[in-house]
């Protein structure tokens, strides 16, 4: 069999034909940000972004003589912590031909390059808390704030006393500590294994502080470690029982009930034992897309996002930090 003369096929009219491209674009980036996901969210009014902690005076036996006259007990102030904003932000610049051509996959280009940003700039923002050892910077004219991370709201005292907190475990005596106010991040040591050891000791000491942590978040290299701890139940759990957004496996300690989440963004050697409801990310400007000046034949827009990280209780929390990646 042979064509007619002169029929006009596929292979005539290739130029004309548009290509067999899936009208989905497949992005293996992760975009899983649990930090963020399970931390509360709350507003900042302020560059500089101030609350105040406050904690019980010591449980006594508190028998008092029948017709006593009393005077006043002695009371602590409470004590005020503070963090920085900072802005993160991402801008895409899209020519007008670009925006106007049939795009695959997409309705327009500036739309498809805005949703793709908002996902990228999540992931900042997570591995600005989690992922690196950071403390708060006031920034100037020429230089940006930063906020601090999780890592340095660990230790300094207990709230209104001179007693340490003592949340956090270290290694080899690093050259600095954090001090539970944000302003100092932890350097050097030596790294050692992550064990179970060190786990229900930093459950243990968080109890004792007045801590209730459900959480515990780390690399997924430290999650395979921690599959193996004798006190893990549950090795799958469905998304009506999950303790937190991202949880795998619940590890039953003397204390409680605690979720084991997997981080990709978290510090590789750093485990973060966190009662969730004591972190809150608030926000001075939301996510939001501002339209930049057009200087051609092009449209310029702004994600940005200005943020901190509150640190409500920092003692009800535990750092184990010097960990092998």
């Amino acid at each position: 069999m042979a064509q007619p003369t002169n029929t006009f096929d596929t292979y005539d009219g290739a130029n004309s034909i548009r290509e067999d491209l899936a009208d989905v674009i497949y992005n293996i980036s992760p975009t899983e940000t649990p930090f963020m996901s399970n931390a509360s969210k709350g507003t900042a009014t302020n560059t500089l972004y101030e609350w105040q902690t406050d904690s019980l005076a010591d449980a006594g036996a508190n028998a008092q003589i029948e017709g006593d006259d009393y005077t006043g007990d002695a009371r602590t102030a409470t004590v005020r912590l503070n963090n920085y904003t900072q802005i993160s932000a991402k801008a895409v610049t899209i020519s007008g031909t670009d925006d106007a051509v049939d795009n695959a996959g997409m309705s327009t280009q500036m739309a498809y390059q805005l949703a793709k940003m908002g996902k990228e700039l999540k992931r900042d923002m997570e591995r600005a808390l989690v992922g690196i050892e950071n403390a708060k910077v006031a920034g100037s004219a020429s230089a940006a704030r930063e906020s601090a991370s999780v890592g340095t709201w660990y230790g300094g005292n207990k709230p209104g006393t001179s007693s340490a907190a003592g949340n956090f475990s270290t290694n080899g005596s690093p050259s600095a500590t954090p001090a539970g106010t944000g302003a100092t991040a932890i350097a050097g040591g030596t790294n050692r294994a992550y064990t179970e050891a060190l786990l229900k000791a930093g459950l243990l000491k968080a109890f004792e502080l007045g801590g209730e942590p459900e959480t515990v978040m780390m690399t997924p290299s430290h999650k395979q470690t921690a599959s193996a701890f004798a006190g893990v139940a549950t090795k799958y759990k469905d998304a009506s029982d999950r303790v937190s957004i991202g949880t795998t496996d619940i590890y039953v300690s003397d204390f409680g009930e605690v979720a084991f989440v997997p981080n990709r963004h978290q510090n590789a050697n750093r485990v973060d034992i966190l009662q969730m409801d004591m972190w809150s990310v608030d926000f001075l400007r939301p996510f939001q897309t501002t339209d930049l000046a057009k200087t051609g034949d092009s449209d310029k827009k702004l994600l940005l996002a200005e943020w901190t990280l509150c640190a409500k209780a920092p003692n009800a929390n535990y750092g184990i930090f010097n960990l092998t990646a």
